[in-house]
Parts: C-alpha cells; sequence; structure tokens
C-alpha cells in the first residue's frame, strides 16, 4: 500500500549514483531536438552542408550516469520523466501535488519528491549538487520556471538547465536557460506533419536543427527524379544530405537505392529545399 506523502518527504524507487557528474557533463550546443539519441553522423555536418559555425552534436552522450531533476510532474514533466528513465538515466521529479505525488511514483523507478521546486531546500534535497541537468516543466508559467532554473544555476554555477516557456520567442530567453522547450509548438508541429501525410504530400519537418539547417523526411513519388536511382548517381545540391531509410533504418551509402514510395530523412539547407523537394517528389 502506498505510504502518505509529506511536504519535502521523498518516494524513492530509482538507484542513487555516487557522483555522476564526473563522468557526464552537459554541454550547450545547437542541438537536435529529437530526444537524446547521439547521431554519430551529425558530426561533421555543419561543415559539409558549408553552415558558419554550425555545432550540430546532441545536447547529451546517451550515458546511463547522466542525473536529472524534472520540477514539475504534470503530462509533461511525467512523459519526460518516463523517457529518461526508460533509458536508464537516473531521475528526480519535484512535484507540489500529494496525488500527483502518488501516480508518479506508481509508474516507473524514480525518486519523487513533493514540494516546491523553487525553495533552495527542495532543490538541495533532490541532489542538486549531484545532478547534471535541472529541467523546470512546471505548468506555472515562462517565468516561474526560468527563475527556477535561475535560482539552481545560483546553486549549482555549471548545472544545466532548460525551461519549459508557453508564449514568446525562443530567441528571448537566451543567456536565461540553456534551453527551452515549448509543448505547444511542438504540439503544432506534429499536428501538421499528420496533416502533411494523410493529405499525402510527402515532406514533413522532422527537427530545426539551426536556423539554417532541417532535417526532413520525404516520401519519394513514383515519377521523382531520384526514384529507383542510387545515391551515387543523385546529382544533390551542395547543403542536402540522406542521413538515413526511415522505413528500414538504413544508413546511407553510395549503392542505397531511393525507392518509390519509400521514406528518407535528409539534411537540408534552407536556401535549397525546394530543388530538394523537386528531387524527391518531381
Amino acid at each position: 500500500m502506498p505510504f502518505p506523502m509529506t511536504p519535502g518527504s521523498v518516494r524513492d524507487n530509482g538507484p542513487q549514483l555516487s557522483d555522476p557528474r564526473s563522468a557526464v557533463r552537459y554541454r550547450r550546443t545547437a542541438s537536435i531536438k529529437t530526444g537524446l539519441v547521439k547521431y554519430d553522423i551529425f558530426a561533421d555536418l555543419g561543415n559539409y552542408l558549408q553552415i558558419e559555425h554550425a555545432d550540430v552534436s546532441t545536447a547529451m552522450s546517451t550515458s546511463s550516469d547522466m542525473r536529472a531533476i524534472i520540477v514539475g510532474g504534470k503530462q509533461v514533466g511525467h512523459h519526460a520523466a518516463q523517457q529518461l528513465s526508460d533509458r536508464g538515466h537516473d531521475v528526480v521529479i519535484i512535484e507540489k501535488d500529494p496525488s500527483r505525488v502518488e501516480f508518479l511514483s506508481n509508474q516507473y523507478n524514480a525518486t519523487v519528491i513533493q514540494g516546491d521546486g523553487g525553495r533552495r531546500s527542495i532543490l538541495q534535497q533532490a541532489g542538486l549538487e549531484r545532478s547534471n541537468i535541472i529541467a523546470a516543466l512546471t505548468d506555472y508559467g515562462a517565468m516561474t520556471n526560468v527563475g527556477i532554473c535561475t535560482m539552481a544555476t545560483q546553486m549549482q554555477p555549471d548545472i544545466g538547465t532548460v525551461a519549459r516557456i508557453d508564449h514568446g520567442n525562443i530567441d528571448e530567453y537566451d543567456g536565461l536557460v540553456d534551453e527551452v522547450v515549448y509543448p505547444e509548438k511542438l504540439a503544432g508541429h506534429a499536428a501538421v506533419n499528420e496533416i502533411m501525410h494523410v493529405a499525402g504530400a510527402g515532406v514533413q519537418t522532422v527537427s530545426e536543427v539551426t536556423e539554417d539547417l532541417t532535417l526532413v523526411e520525404f516520401t519519394v513519388s513514383t515519377d521523382a527524379p531520384v526514384a529507383d536511382r542510387e545515391l551515387q548517381e543523385v546529382s544533390f545540391p551542395r547543403g542536402a544530405l540522406v542521413v538515413a531509410g526511415r522505413d528500414n533504418n538504413q544508413l546511407p551509402g553510395p549503392e542505397m537505392v531511393l525507392r518509390p514510395e519509400s521514406r528518407y530523412v535528409v539534411a537540408v539547407r534552407a536556401d535549397i529545399s525546394d530543388e530538394v523537394v523537386r528531387l524527391f517528389r518531381g
């Protein structure tokens, strides 16, 4: 039977690490916001596509030694914590609502603290000094989440910070936190992709890597110039690179055939996107 949680109390369902900060360090980048998956193929992508100062490495390694504090255990925080936990990372969740704490503690292996993530004592209790990153994902608004991250960096200057926002331009938060997440905008992006898919448009945006570089999923039309041709036979414009075959998780090679009605992920520079669309869609 679940035991009652009192403010500041801890439900510890997960392993504790001695000092994971020595193994993993957060690094601010222009990250690929598709989850904590390391795509080694992107290491030299910026140079290949001739994008000035492009850094397209992922925000973190996939080491299981990462320790993350999630402030806010509603839908966004819950799913973020669950995915991190599923990938073997050490997760601590801070949530005010006692009933929500009970729900979270019964979902997966994680440490759950009932309390206010904006209080120093609660952050200390969560083990801020032993953590790599704090993500403030509450539904109390952007300034609350930025404030939590600001307090965390005052306590632990080299902690990585992610804040949930609900309005404004992402650039407005530069210098305040390392990264921001805008769930409503991401949901809109997902909705547009599904609309485009149902409409048979054959083009979906996977991720905006930088202002000049986007990962795009193309479905090859039957009469497209690239249809049934090997990669080595196609003259792609400078600034386009086939990254993967989406349907079979195939990494590209010179003899990979671009099959009609199959999907491929392509890194595309903004100024040549129309030309690449014509190649895949005709």
